[in-house]
């Protein structure tokens, strides 16, 4: 089994990649790829999405561990722009996407991936209709 800390590594790779090929296929001009890109790559983004697909009990038993192992990680390093505690559940969650990534179970991990865009997005969505 890999350090939660080398899944995290892969799993923030494939987030990555995965939105930045969803953000092209909508289309977007070239100063607005990352614009759109950075508001779901980031740590503080990935720990609500974490939030929410625990809240809505979204993970298995052995994801569960996963995260677990990988939130409780002795990190390296840190985020710039974000606590602590929102830093060790974005590592959770990629963690997980890393081991799906690497474990070969694409359908999963593509599910999980989709599902953090929708959250996320549900999520902005609420905060600009509060505003």
């Amino acid at each position: 089994m890999l350090a939660p800390t080398a899944l995290a590594f892969v799993g923030d790779a494939v987030h990555t990649l995965y939105i930045r090929c969803k953000t092209v296929e909508c289309g977007y001009g070239q100063y607005t790829l990352h614009q759109k890109t950075s508001k779901y790559v980031n740590a503080k983004a990935q720990a609500a999405v974490f939030d929410a697909l625990i809240e809505r009990n979204v993970f298995t038993d052995a994801e569960l561990e996963i995260a677990r192992r990988a939130k409780n990680a002795h990190l390296h390093s840190r985020a710039k722009a974000a606590s602590p505690a929102d830093y060790h559940k974005a590592t959770a969650f990629e963690s997980v996407i890393g081991y799906h990534e690497l474990t070969g179970n694409g359908a999963r991990r593509d599910e999980l991936l989709s599902l953090a865009i929708k959250v996320f997005d549900e999520t902005q969505q609420r905060k600009e209709d509060e505003q």
